[in-house]
């Protein structure tokens, strides 16, 4: 559907600044399988719940934390072990 607008006194064509905005609005779907809390024992079934789940207790998840840090502790370790090092 063509969309016009009022623009310096004319009727033009709306331009849309999103890149790949299609006509037929859809919703955005997160996949999201429901697990019991192995803290609260809660049914958790949206990523807000586990949020509330694992602030409830001052949780962190290790998958939830930037992996370069981690990486780079890993390939340290492994160097030093092939050098002998501890």
């Amino acid at each position: 559907m063509t969309v016009y607008v009022y623009r310096n006194g004319e009727l033009v064509e709306k331009r849309f600044t999103r890149p790949g905005k299609t006509e037929f609005p859809s919703p955005r779907v997160s996949r999201f399988d429901a697990f019991e809390s192995p803290v609260t024992g809660q049914y958790i079934s949206s990523w807000r719940q586990r949020e509330r789940d694992m602030n409830a207790v001052d949780a962190v998840d290790r998958r939830d934390l930037p992996q370069a840090a981690f990486n780079k502790r890993k390939r340290i370790e492994e160097r030093n072990a092939r050098a002998g090092k501890t």
